[in-house]
């Protein structure tokens, strides 16, 4: 299933400035780990101990996700969002 990911700044910073890629994967955890696959640079911000790492918040569809969540299926076309939860203003 192809899916949009997008992600912060410091994500984007990482892998040349892209700001959204589309990922494969029949949940939102195997879209997130085909992501830190293909950029391994954002592996160590994306999972700690081969967790979701806790300072990260998941959308689906703008809905979000808790970490007991990530295996939801996700469906063509569906759209996933990580958010850094210390950003705000």
């Amino acid at each position: 299933m192809s899916v949009t990911v997008s992600f912060p700044a410091l994500f984007s910073e990482r892998i040349g400035g892209v700001e959204s890629v589309e990922m494969e994967g029949d949940t939102v955890e195997a879209a997130l780990r085909a992501l830190t696959d293909h950029y391994t640079e954002l592996g160590s911000l994306v999972w700690k101990s081969l967790n979701l790492n806790p300072v990260l918040v998941v959308f689906l569809n703008g809905c979000q996700l808790k970490n007991s969540e990530l295996g939801v299926k996700v469906r063509a076309g569906d759209e996933i969002t990580i958010l850094s939860a210390l950003e705000g203003g």
